[in-house]
């Protein structure tokens, strides 16, 4: 592919793609409330970059993923992504599902998901408890390796 080819190209993808990101706000923690994230992880083959952050407002969990699209692979239509926050204490102190909160699959676009973040309801934040969030990403029926949050013990 010439220069001048792939300049066309990308600039008919960006442009494709910018009034989806215009529909999508991205997911923001508080000003006062800071949050810990894993860092990006490519997906096995390289179509995406992942993260998965927690972070405590007024004493419970709450959680967003990642998602920075690399290639034309990887679009809203063949491809979801879902936030979920672990208890990892849950079994311990009697709970009967260590998964305390889910998303549910939306579809992927770039940036940071759900907006607003994922919270876990008060029932089940628990002072002293650890918990993680992970981000999960699944393209054409294949789910990568889901990426973990940081821990996040809840005060």
């Amino acid at each position: 592919m010439s220069i001048g080819s792939f300049s066309r190209v990308l600039s008919c993808v960006i442009a494709s793609a910018a009034p989806l990101l215009a529909l999508a706000p991205a997911a923001v923690a508080a000003p006062d409330s800071p949050y810990s994230c894993s860092g990006l992880y490519l997906t096995s083959d390289g179509s995406a970059e992942v993260e998965s952050c927690i972070y405590a407002e007024n004493g419970v969990p709450r959680a967003f993923g990642g998602l920075n699209i690399k290639n034309d692979s990887i679009n809203n239509k063949n491809c979801t992504m879902v936030v979920t926050v672990v208890d990892k204490d849950a079994y311990a102190g009697g709970g009967t599902n260590e998964r305390v909160a889910t998303s549910g699959p939306f579809p992927c676009l770039n940036g940071r998901y759900p907006s607003p973040p994922l919270t876990v309801d008060a029932v089940f934040a628990k002072p002293g408890h650890r918990y993680v969030s992970f981000t999960a990403v699944t393209k054409n029926g294949q789910t990568f390796s889901p990426i973990y949050s940081p821990e996040l013990v809840l005060q």
